[in-house]
């Protein structure tokens, strides 16, 4: 497994396994991406600011975009301010289940830790219990929910 930068040569890549994970979020019946969330502008914008990483293995198996917390989220949202975060967390059908989320986590968390920030701050819908299980493994605690403008989700922090 490589954990990298996504790079414009990627975005059609990307783009597919996003509409695959949409499809399987939908079968599983999990409320969340909607409203044709991530848009595939998102996805070009992450790469562009280079903020869209990826895990490779035979082709793209995940991605996410992994930037300033303050890029997406308002001032105050977490207990710290100083914050990396990362969201459009997907990995590509026929991976899951495999680890490869687990890895693109790790990956994010150990790069930010080279970072002068003082942690992660992420949001996650409370019904996404994998990705929620996920990230209290590697130590993000609950600070709270709250509700923004396009759902109603918990605050969680993990801090260095």
């Amino acid at each position: 497994m490589k954990y990298r930068i996504a790079n414009h040569k990627d975005i059609d890549e990307i783009i597919f396994m996003k509409n695959e994970v949409k499809k399987r979020i939908i079968k599983e019946n999990l409320p969340i991406w909607l409203d044709g969330y991530p848009y595939d502008e998102m996805i070009v914008e992450d790469i562009e600011k280079g903020y869209g990483r990826v895990v490779e293995e035979d082709g793209i198996v995940a991605y996410a975009c992994f930037h300033p917390a303050s890029v997406e989220y308002p001032s105050h949202t977490f207990k710290k301010e100083n914050l990396q975060s990362f969201g459009r967390v997907m990995v590509k059908e026929g991976y899951v289940g495999r680890h490869y989320g687990s890895f693109l986590v790790k990956s994010m968390i150990e790069e930010a830790k080279t970072m002068k920030v003082e942690g992660l701050g992420i949001l996650a819908d409370a019904c996404n219990a994998k990705a929620v299980r996920l990230y209290e493994k590697y130590g993000f605690q609950k600070e709270g929910s709250g509700q923004f403008p396009y759902a109603y989700l918990d605050i969680y922090g993990l801090y260095f």
